[in-house]
Order: C-alpha cells, then sequence, then structure tokens
C-alpha cells in the first residue's frame, strides 16, 4: 500500500486529490492508497484565503463572468466506490439561488467561493473518509526527513508519520519581515502607536479602535483596498450609490473610522480597475488566431528553439496584439495619422520602461484622485481608451496562455526571472480591483478621508507624537501604520519551519535566487545535479519559476494539478 500526504489542503491540496482518483480510476489496479491530509486551518479545501467565516467586504478580483471557467468534478468510479460529480462555480451559484446576472460584471466576496470549495471538499471526504482512504490532521508540519525510501515527516508537537510520497501544497508563506516594518515596530513600543506587519486575517483592523486615528497603508494595491474597506465599511460606514449603473458613490461616515488613510508606495501608482462589462472587455478581446500566434511563439521559445537574451521576445508579442485591437477602439473615436506599426513601436518602449512618454499614454504625474477617475471613465467606456490600459488589457487576456505555454520553460534560468519580474510589474493592470473598489477610493477622497498627498514613497521620521510623513513639503502624523505589501515566493526568504529545516537539509533548491523551488513538470523536485527526487512534490506558489501564474484561484485548477496526478499514478 502506498502511503501519500498532502500538506496543505486549500484549493489546490482538494483539487489533486480530485485528480488523483481521476486519474486512478483509469488504470485496473487492485493496490491500494492511504492518503493523509495535513491542514493547520479548521477549514478543508477552501484554506486561510478563501475562508468562508471572513467578512463580506473582502472581494476578488476576478468577476463571476470570468469564474466560469472554475469547471466542476465529473463523476469518478474507483474500484467499489463512487465520487459524486460536483457542479461548476457558476452552475453552483444557480442550485445555490445566488446567481447575479446583471449587465455590469460582479465580483463575489471570498467567503462566497470559499462556501463553494468547502462544499465541493466535503463531498468528496464524505466518500473517501468512509472507504478508509483519507484522514485528516490539522496540524503543522515543520519538518520532512528522509530515512531509507521513506519519508518522515514531523510536526508542531513533535509526533512523527512515514509516508512514501509527500505534496506540499501550502500557498503563500511568510517571509522576513521588511527592515522598514521592523524599525517601525521597533518605534512603536515607544509610544502609544501601532505598527500591524500584515493584513489578514482582516478581522483584526476591523476590530483596531481607529476612531480619531491617522492610520497608514505600505502598499497601494488589493490588499491596501481590503484594508481600507476593513477601517470604513467594517467601522460602520456605508458607501450610497449615486450612480448604481457604474457605482460612484458617496461615503456616509460614523464615528468608528480613522480621521485620515494615507497610503503610500515607492512609486505611488494605483491599480488600475477592471472594465465594468462584458462588452467594455470585449474590446479588449483577443481573437483565437491572435492567441494561437502568441501560444507558438512563447512555446518556440520555452523549448529554446528561439535563441532570447531578455525578456523583450514576450513584450514584441503583446505589441503586436495591443497595437491591432488598440486601433480598432481609437479608429473608433476619432482620426489620426498613426499606422499600426507606429502604435506598436509606441507599446513596446512604454512596455519597455513606463516612464516613457507619449500622447496615447496616460499622465502619471497629475493628482492621484485625478489619475484614478480617469482610469475609471476608461473602465466604463466614458472616457477614450489610452494605450497603457488597453496594452493591460490585452496582457490580462493573454496570461492564461502565458502561464500555460511559459511553465517549465527549458531556457535560462535568468530569462525565466526576467519574463516573471515582467508579468508581476504589469499585474498593476491585468490583475487590478473591481470598478467599485475604486469608485470606493473616490469617494473616500471626497469625505476628505483618504488621504493621496503623501502616496508616492514619503520621507518617514519617527518623533515622540507618532510618524511624520512628509510629500514635498506637505507634513502628515500617524498613529499606526499596516503593512500590505505581500511578501513575493522568493524561497530564500521564507521563514516557515518547514522550508527552513528542507532548505538547511539540502532537499529543495530555488530555480533562481528569486524564484520559488525547482520542479519538474509533473511537480517533483529537481536537485542540483539535475537528479528528480520523485519522492516530494511541490504544487503552487512556492514553485514559481519553474511554473508561473501561481496566485490566481483558477490556477489551482490547472493542468499542473493533472501532471502531477499522473505522474503520481504512473508511479504507482
Amino acid at each position: 500500500m502506498m502511503k501519500l500526504a498532502i500538506v496543505g489542503f486549500g484549493p489546490r491540496g482538494l483539487h489533486a486529490l480530485e485528480n488523483l482518483f481521476l486519474e486512478l480510476s483509469k488504470i485496473k489496479t487492485s493496490n491500494k492508497i492511504d492518503i493523509s491530509l495535513f491542514e493547520t486551518h479548521k477549514e478543508l479545501g477552501s484554506g486561510k484565503v478563501w475562508d468562508t467565516q471572513q467578512a463580506d467586504l473582502n472581494l476578488v478580483n476576478i468577476s463571476e463572468r470570468g469564474l466560469q471557467d472554475l469547471q466542476g468534478r465529473n463523476e469518478i468510479n474507483y474500484q467499489q466506490f463512487v465520487i459524486p460529480n460536483f457542479p461548476s462555480y457558476t452552475d453552483w451559484c444557480f442550485e445555490n439561488d445566488r446567481a447575479d446576472k446583471k449587465d455590469v460584471d460582479t465580483f463575489p466576496p471570498r467567503n462566497k467561493i470559499g462556501n463553494y470549495l468547502k462544499e465541493r471538499c466535503k463531498s468528496i471526504l464524505k466518500v473517501l473518509e468512509k472507504e478508509n482512504c483519507v484522514q485528516t490532521y490539522n496540524t503543522l508540519i515543520t519538518d520532512i526527513n528522509q530515512k531509507k525510501e521513506k519519508l518522515i515527516l514531523k510536526d508542531i508537537d513533535k509526533n512523527q508519520y512515514e509516508f512514501d510520497e509527500v505534496l506540499l501544497t501550502i500557498g503563500h508563506q511568510t517571509t522576513e519581515i521588511p527592515k522598514d516594518i521592523k524599525k517601525y515596530q521597533e518605534n512603536a513600543l515607544n509610544g502609544n502607536f501601532i505598527c500591524l506587519p500584515n493584513v489578514y486575517p482582516i478581522q483584526k483592523i476591523i476590530d483596531f479602535e481607529a476612531e480619531n486615528k491617522n492610520i497608514a497603508i505600505r502598499g497601494f494595491g488589493l490588499a491596501m483596498i481590503d484594508a481600507v474597506r476593513a477601517l470604513t465599511i467594517g467601522n460602520g460606514g456605508k458607501f450610497v450609490y449615486k450612480k448604481p449603473t457604474n457605482f460612484e458613490s458617496e461615503f456616509k461616515t460614523s464615528n468608528k473610522i480613522p480621521n485620515k488613510i494615507i497610503p503610500y508606495s515607492l512609486d505611488g501608482l494605483p491599480v488600475i480597475p477592471k472594465p465594468l462589462s462584458e462588452k467594455i472587455d470585449n474590446q479588449f478581446a483577443v481573437s483565437k488566431e491572435q492567441l494561437k500566434a502568441f501560444e507558438n511563439r512563447i512555446r518556440e521559445v520555452a523549448n529554446n528553439k528561439e535563441n532570447v537574451r531578455d525578456n523583450s521576445f514576450l513584450i514584441e508579442e503583446y505589441a503586436k496584439i495591443t497595437a491591432n485591437i488598440f486601433l480598432n477602439i481609437y479608429y473608433r473615436r476619432e482620426e489620426d495619422d498613426l499606422t499600426e506599426e507606429d502604435i506598436k513601436n509606441v507599446i513596446f518602449k512604454w512596455l519597455t520602461n513606463q516612464e516613457f512618454k507619449h500622447k496615447l499614454i496616460q499622465k502619471t504625474n497629475i493628482p492621484t484622485e485625478k489619475l484614478i477617475y480617469n482610469y475609471v471613465q476608461m473602465a466604463c467606456g466614458k472616457k477614450k481608451i489610452s494605450l497603457d490600459f488597453c496594452a493591460g488589457q490585452v496582457i490580462r487576456h493573454c496570461q492564461p496562455t502565458l502561464y500555460k505555454s511559459f511553465s517549465h520553460a527549458a531556457i535560462s534560468e535568468e530569462i525565466i526571472a526576467d519574463v516573471i519580474q515582467f508579468d508581476e510589474k504589469m499585474k498593476r493592470y491585468s490583475y487590478g480591483p473591481p470598478l467599485e473598489s475604486m469608485q470606493q477610493l473616490l469617494a473616500l477622497h471626497k469625505a476628505n478621508i483618504l488621504d493621496f498627498s503623501v502616496v508616492d514613497n514619503p520621507n518617514i521620521q519617527f518623533t515622540k507624537n507618532g510618524w511624520i510623513f512628509e510629500k514635498d513639503n506637505h507634513e502628515i502624523r500617524v498613529d499606526c501604520i499596516i503593512d500590505s505589501v505581500l511578501s513575493s515566493p522568493e524561497l530564500l526568504k521564507v521563514n516557515t519551519p518547514i522550508i527552513k529545516n528542507l532548505l538547511r537539509n539540502d532537499v529543495i533548491q530555488p530555480i533562481h535566487s528569486k524564484l520559488g523551488i525547482h520542479t519538474n513538470t509533473n511537480g517533483t523536485i529537481i536537485f542540483d545535479d539535475k537528479k528528480t527526487n520523485a519522492s516530494i512534490s511541490v504544487l503552487g506558489r512556492l514553485a514559481k519559476g519553474s511554473v508561473i501564474g501561481v496566485d490566481a484561484i483558477l490556477e489551482c485548477f490547472g493542468p499542473r494539478v493533472n501532471d502531477w496526478a499522473k505522474g503520481l499514478v504512473s508511479r504507482i
């Protein structure tokens, strides 16, 4: 009997279990498999990110329409029992009377997806537990050691477990606290001030006594928006829609919200809202022919059939597609003498260097609230689309193909890192929030609560009266700092026990100094000598570099999980 451990049982661990039994059902074998699931969170299948108990104000950044791609599970007949089918996310919404069909895209709260995952998990575990195929442990695994041909897992209570194979699907891991946050935490000890090193779980921010305080938020992205909503909606404030069709709103305050909320980041640039509706988004849709050509070029590079030195091959492809799509949108609005080649050259220069300026590209050296307003109007279809906005949406449409075609690329680690760095940089556009979120930021600014005066890399000094944020001769005093910058999956900076011990024992190594664990296509890990340890596999965020595109919920149900299952069954 093979003994398998799945360490981390959120969405990716759930889908790994589903795929394993799907692949097992295709072969005729009397061999038994004994599976142990290790998860620290009380809810199986959803994990911390999709916790069903979190506040409704935590929204996802993928629309209900986008979630149509979250496919269900077909019925699985394995040996003497049946694992029932489970509906797709969209069908599940209809079955539960929670579908919301509107002319504008809607973005569900994370706990709604959590409920879907939780129910999907229960439906398979109910069968597998009854058949004695699976047991679950609510504990933290801290170490994995190899003893002859067995893997010995140790948990936080020193209990030991023995397995033939281990799959790590442990998702986001904490890393070293940034130096500036460490310094602010030390500052806070010297007065009645607070520095919170992370946003999640969001309830701690909702429970925080924010009344009459000035609260700074490090970071200007999606987690910052969650923190802002926790400090406002979570403290009794309300957004009243002036125009429900585009979420334009006014903020009605309460006596519990902060005096000021002050976001700041290294460049002070906001995230870009997604288009309001399917109709508007369809302007940026990439044709099947364009996607196929894009995929072919990416695969040529990934398979080392084309010699490249950096990420410019990817930028060229994005520039070519963007120019074609932009020209159609642009000429519907006004005539100009720019050719498609001209536009392609402009977007290539901007994608290479986002300080490049052109009349077609949105100026960023304007007040932040005006910049957000301009992008909001573009997302509503009320303002002429800028070339950078168009490029961001085109990249969003191309990303699934990039992630599928470029993962496990047979080229140098430096080029892989270069591609990932570019993809991360463009997520300000492609992974943008719902339009509603940005309208809320504008409403809070109009209400003199959200303060953008020091958003762009301010100077920060600590005094006996708190932190003083200064930018361009403007100063504002701060009582509390919240860090909303999520750590990147740099393996060498991860500080959780299991990863530190695996590194110390030379069981794993990064594919690049700034990336994650080096793995094969089937998830098994690779060593310095290029040999594979088939006993340990890694899926998800910690394999970033070997795999790209690891953060989205749809990637948890992507093809890499099935590749692992096929590999394991072949070894069985």
